[in-house]
């Protein structure tokens, strides 16, 4: 018989056999029986909550990777697709979400199979990125996962926030006003939100399908909008005591001292001490919370859980950030042309930017060249660490000086976010 806990071979295709166990794609016939497996490995999700993910308007029943033994669900991987920003471009990316196998069969290696598949899976589908949340960072590290992504949020006395009230006059604008959001007015927050997160890293491009998808999972109880007259200049998700995504536009900097004028009123109506905001670290709303006597969390543990990121293709991400990497090196002032290897495994790629025409090129590395380990390699290039922290990580060498040089410009340290309305969806 067939050893079902050896590894799939690179570039296996599913369904894969090993004796009476089959590793596949889900179907739709396959979904009240993983339902059942999440529950019995999870106590959950509900009902509810799995039947709104099957209307997700990305989803397809092929994104769950299954192993299964004698025809029952043991293991689970489930895949999103999404596209997050990086710099000024765009990249598509997995979402790895509910990965779990029943206690029973825990032990054998099914859970790691299926993580191995869902990175050829990713190749095979041109995703350059993946990302989870977990509380089991070791199981993960050994199939080259780094932990990338800060847990970035804030929590202030409800009293301390600005105090306020509806029709604040603004010297020749009209009168301001904070209210629930009309449907009619979707598009001024896709718009608000492209105007505040469109240059953070790890957030997510949002289609109309897609926002009308994650407000009607309502995870927040409900949605404020700032308005100067009929104009709507800034919004936040409401649920209980957390705003959970605030945007305004900056050019109406009073929008979120009103919005959080509604925040306070409302969060002392309802009894809640404490309001807890989650946004990027370089978010005008932190200043407002240092200023207020806040406090800010800003640590890549919180509660147990850390994000995680893993670059299934380098060469084909490096391409796909290729234009966000030209950009700084022209930025930076320094004399063009920037080059650098990258040697991770048995893999070497070399970047090469110039002003006229920026490359990447496999199987080379320049006399400026770094070697790193896959964690290190995903949380330098996501500007996680920065070159100097990566430099104190194992495995980590430089050729020469000018290479971290380069490095500094290429991959500067930056904030990677998710919004909590994405991370509930991957």
């Amino acid at each position: 018989m067939v050893d079902p806990m050896r590894a799939p071979s690179p570039g296996a295709r599913l369904p894969l056999c090993r004796g009476s166990v089959e590793y596949c794609l889900g179907t739709e016939a396959d979904h009240e029986a993983v339902y059942q497996t999440l529950v019995h490995v999870f106590h959950g999700p509900d009902r509810e909550s799995f039947l709104g993910a099957l209307s997700d308007p990305a989803y397809q029943p092929d994104q769950r990777l299954l192993a299964k033994v004698d025809g029952k669900v043991v293991s689970h991987v489930h895949l999103t697709e999404r596209s997050i920003r990086y710099g000024s471009v765009t990249i598509p990316i997995n979402g790895v979400m509910w990965v779990g196998t029943l206690p029973e069969f825990r032990g054998m290696g099914f859970a790691q199979n299926l993580m191995r598949l869902a990175s050829q899976r990713a190749r095979d589908r041109e995703f350059v990125l993946q990302a989870l949340t977990t509380g089991m960072p070791q199981f993960y590290r050994p199939l080259g996962w780094g932990i990338c992504g800060r847990q970035c949020f804030a929590q202030v006395l409800s009293r301390n926030l600005p105090q306020v009230s509806d029709g604040v006059f603004e010297g020749r604008g009209a009168f301001w006003h904070v209210r629930p959001w009309r449907q009619v007015e979707l598009g001024d927050l896709m718009s608000l939100y492209e105007s505040q997160y469109a240059r953070t890293t790890g957030t997510v491009d949002r289609s109309e399908e897609y926002w009308r998808w994650i407000i009607g999972r309502r995870y927040a109880h409900v949605i404020w909008v700032a308005c100067q007259g009929e104009a709507v200049r800034g919004y936040a998700f409401i649920k209980d005591h957390k705003v959970l995504e605030l945007a305004f536009d900056p050019t109406y900097p009073q929008a979120l001292r009103v919005l959080l004028g509604r925040v306070r009123a409302e969060a002392l109506e309802r009894a809640y001490p404490e309001v807890t905001v989650f946004a990027p670290r370089n978010h005008p709303v932190m200043d407002v919370i240092r200023t207020s006597s806040g406090r800010i969390i800003d640590q890549e543990a919180y509660d147990g859980t850390v994000s995680m990121y893993h670059i299934p293709d380098l060469g084909r991400f490096l391409k796909a950030i290729l234009p966000e990497l030209a950009r700084r090196a022209l930025e930076s002032g320094t004399a063009l042309p920037v080059e650098l290897g990258i040697s991770v495994e048995d893999e070497r790629w070399l970047i090469h930017v110039d002003r006229k025409e920026s490359r990447v090129e496999p199987e080379k590395l320049s006399r400026r060249h770094l070697t790193l380990s896959p964690s290190g390699l995903v949380r330098l290039l996501l500007g996680h660490t920065g070159i100097d922290a990566a430099a104190e990580e194992e495995g980590f060498v430089a050729s020469t000086s000018t290479a971290i040089d380069a490095a500094r410009i290429l991959f500067p340290p930056q904030s990677i976010w998710r919004s909590p309305l994405d991370s509930a969806t991957a």
